[in-house]
């Protein structure tokens, strides 16, 4: 079920009854190429933010994204996301503790991470990042010759499930690249096969979900017991910091993110994800950039006025979403005279602080 109840066609019907922008959406004529480049226009200011809106994480275009396990001495994590916008939030569970409820500790989400070779340090962290620009292993590579010194995939090496673990496993890097360029995520643990199963290339034209096919399934190659999924270059992986220890904690991050604004291409679209009490603010951007595109000069002078209007909308509905007090802040947690932490309580077993969310 969705948010909206209204589609574009209810949003063109509206502004036709505006004498003055009935001629920007004519009956006749081809009117819907018009139409959902204004409303394109006027969700992206909504949701992504530009010079002509501010960026506000409304809950109504909140994902929780697919959890993932920190894996030995691995900074980077390929996934095939194509719908984030960017991250608002992130934690993690140390789900090798017996303890109840969960360890949880905050990730603090950061626009740019470094690769490291520290194993300590503040609160972790954690940034969004095409894949392509990621680090990978190579099948069947000597450590000594890896880029990133890490053990790779290769004749029997064995990849150990870390879910229900008392213990990280000390596994091999989770993500490589072949010969062809293309990227591959581990699926499933097992034990690799004898042979490299990247010798020839695998279905180049049709490897992963793309923008334009969404609903493609990732090939999937078999390596032994072990299963790689292609991974789109252009997807949403994650950098983590500090680097993970070899073993230690189970430790699973769960980020939160904003989804990308819909792309419209048709009147019968529905307006996901705006509910319908938001719908107002929505219109309001439609019929702003339909004067834009009016074409009549002096209809399209009003866009600046209606501009104006349209940032008042856009503030009110940010208050809207901003009513509720933040569970955040900065909060003395001890006396100002206080001398503070004789010593930094980020350790190999502790790698993402004491500090609860």
């Amino acid at each position: 079920m969705g948010n909206s109840s209204y589609t574009l066609q209810n949003l063109v019907d509206i502004t036709r009854a505006l004498g003055d922008l009935a001629p920007a959406l004519p009956v006749g004529g081809s009117y819907e190429i018009i139409a959902t480049s204004a409303l394109n226009d006027a969700m992206t200011a909504m949701l992504a933010g530009s010079s002509k809106g501010s960026p506000f994480n409304f809950k109504f275009n909140r994902l929780n994204l697919a959890p993932f396990f920190i894996n030995s001495w691995q900074q980077d994590y390929a996934c095939n996301n194509l719908i984030l916008g960017w991250l608002e939030s992130c934690g993690a569970y140390n789900t090798s503790s017996t303890q109840q409820p969960k360890p949880y500790r905050v990730v603090e989400v950061k626009r740019d991470v470094l690769l490291t070779n520290a194993q300590t340090g503040n609160l972790a962290k954690i940034e969004t990042m095409s894949n392509v620009n990621l680090t990978y292993g190579v099948w069947g590579q000597s450590t000594v010759l890896s880029l990133s010194g890490l053990i790779n995939p290769g004749p029997g090496v064995v990849y150990t499930n870390p879910a229900g673990a008392i213990s990280m496993p000390a596994n091999p890097i989770t993500q490589i690249q072949d010969t062809f360029g293309n990227y591959w995520m581990l699926t499933q643990y097992g034990t690799c096969g004898a042979v490299n199963p990247f010798l020839t290339n695998q279905n180049p034209n049709n490897l992963y979900p793309t923008v334009l096919n969404p609903a493609a399934v990732a090939v999937v190659v078999n390596d032994g017991s072990v299963q790689w999924t292609a991974v789109n270059p252009q997807g949403q992986g994650y950098r983590l910091n500090p680097m993970p220890t070899q073993t230690g904690p189970v430790w699973q991050v769960a980020p939160i993110g904003q989804m990308k604004p819909i792309k419209f291409t048709s009147l019968k679209q529905f307006l996901e994800p705006i509910p319908d009490d938001w719908f107002t603010y929505l219109q309001n951007g439609f019929i702003c950039q339909c004067y834009r595109r009016s074409p009549d000069p002096k209809i399209r002078s009003k866009f600046k006025d209606e501009l104006a209007l349209w940032m008042a909308s856009l503030d009110a509905a940010v208050r809207q979403g901003s009513r509720e007090q933040d569970d955040w802040g900065f909060v003395p947690s001890s006396n100002v005279m206080d001398t503070g932490w004789a010593f930094n309580p980020v350790n190999p077993a502790m790698p993402y602080g004491p500090w609860a969310g």
